[in-house]
């Protein structure tokens, strides 16, 4: 096996990049204005779902009822809308997922990867104020760019070198749920000397031990996972690295110099993703799955806190520097959302924005109180609310069909903690959150699909 994947690894995707940065950087021509709008997202968050109804809302806002989509601007001066590709990006494959949700019986669509886009074209009238004989129907385009969130988990690795990135990473492997998940990597890793000379077949056993050592710890619901790449195979098997403190001050052409030599290769790639394209996209929605981490128990959601807090100090440092004294910044606005707010009652959807809050702490929530905003939403709502009477006393269940089952059941969810437990209160709260097939829509279906709160995301992202 050869080296040369590793050295072609920053000129392809810098070659990529290139390409991408060239649309997200291209001008709006006279006429037509533009909301491009990112969307990202730690895996199961509800990405690509939320990006499909995103779109069929948007598609479909101008002739639905009012309350399918409440807050929708331009519903009276919209004259036509389309769907179109963005220029330089992959699409996405709007179409095909909106047909697993609305095929008999429905399905939720395989999570998109990788980077891709799609635009809304929204032709309108001018404004009722204006004499419509002097101006031409303008053109607004609402683009959705759509890329994961563990790419963003990866920025952190700019400022630490090989070797303190190795340190961090051995003692989160070696702690908690982490030590027996790492145990065969680290088995492997123990095996190889970082002075020997490079070999490549053993770089790539233990890199590839590394990969599934990482792929065991989402499967356990954990979050916090560097390379963030690594999770959709995105680098070359001759490319892999992984941690090895043991590897400070290697010679040239030992194994300890080839794995720091990949580390700057694969630094240089996230270096550039962060300029060029990162940097490029101003409007931000950043979807975070609290209720599934909240009943995988308390290590869980405090990886998932870990994870969140470090892509929302991903976006902080795109601030200008003035913005720690005035409230400007390079970032226009960022929604962060709490998804699956389907799978509790209505009565607990301030808690469940209480608890991201309180994951994000006070100070950012305040530093940024005009540029971000929090909310509860569910992107295709999958049930619906029924009150019952439980020994005289009115309480709110769902209703809906649960996850690979045919038959609707109600279900009582439980509380939501307004805020994140103390390390011994846990124990005193007991979740119910389930999972829950798609509602049964059928094709064609004009209108937005039913949701909690989507349309507060585009009020949120272009007030």
């Amino acid at each position: 096996m050869s080296l040369d994947p590793l050295s072609r690894l920053g000129d392809l995707a810098a070659g990529s990049l290139d390409a991408i940065a060239s649309a997200l950087a291209t001008a709006s021509p006279l006429g037509q204005g533009s909301h491009r709008i990112a969307v990202t997202g730690l895996q199961r968050a509800g990405k690509t779902v939320f990006v499909t109804s995103f779109v069929h809302a948007l598609l479909h806002a101008k002739d639905a009822p009012v309350e399918a989509f409440p807050f929708f601007p331009w519903r009276e001066r919209l004259r036509t809308v389309e769907l179109l590709s963005i220029p330089g990006l992959p699409p996405f494959p709007y179409r095909e997922r909106l047909a697993d949700l609305l095929a008999d019986p429905p399905r939720w669509p395989e999570p998109t990867e990788g980077l891709s886009g799609v635009r809304v074209r929204l032709r309108l009238s001018p404004p009722a104020r204006l004499d419509r004989r002097l101006f031409s129907p303008q053109t607004l385009h609402i683009d959705l760019v759509d890329y994961p969130g563990e790419w963003l988990l990866d920025l952190p690795m700019l400022s630490l070198d090989y070797d303190e990135w190795s340190l961090q990473m051995e003692e989160m492997a070696a702690s908690g749920r982490r030590a027996a998940l790492s145990e065969a990597w680290r088995a492997e890793a123990a095996k190889l000397d970082p002075a020997a000379a490079a070999d490549d077949f053993a770089l790539a056993r233990v890199g590839g031990a590394y990969v599934e050592y990482l792929k065991r710890c989402r499967a356990a619901g954990l979050h916090f996972l560097q390379p963030g790449r690594f999770m959709a195979g995105g680098a070359p098997l001759g490319s892999l690295f992984f941690p090895l403190s043991r590897a400070r001050g290697a010679r040239s052409g030992t194994a300890g110099a080839a794995l720091a030599r990949r580390y700057e290769a694969y630094r240089r790639v996230v270096r550039r993703f962060y300029a060029q394209v990162f940097g490029r996209l101003r409007r931000q929605v950043v979807l975070v799955d609290l209720l599934t981490a909240l009943q995988q128990g308390q290590e869980s959601f405090a990886d998932l806190a870990l994870a969140t807090r470090t892509v929302v100090e991903a976006f902080e440092s795109l601030k200008h520097p003035l913005a720690r004294l005035l409230p400007v910044g390079r970032l226009d606005r960022l929604s962060l959302v709490a998804t699956k707010a389907d799978h509790i009652t209505s009565g607990q959807h301030n808690n469940l924005v209480g608890l991201l809050r309180d994951m994000l702490g006070e100070p950012f929530v305040r530093a940024n109180a005009r540029q971000a905003g929090l909310l509860a939403v569910a992107s295709v709502r999958a049930t619906s609310q029924v009150t019952r009477l439980w020994r005289d006393e009115p309480l709110q269940f769902l209703r809906g069909v649960p996850s690979g089952r045919s038959e609707v059941v109600e279900v009582r969810p439980g509380e939501i903690p307004g805020q994140i437990p103390g390390r011994d209160d846990w124990s005193g709260f007991v979740f119910n959150i389930r999972g829950f097939e798609p509602p049964r829509l059928e094709a064609p279906f004009e209108r937005p699909l039913p949701h909690i709160n989507l349309d507060k995301v585009l009020q949120s992202l272009i007030a």
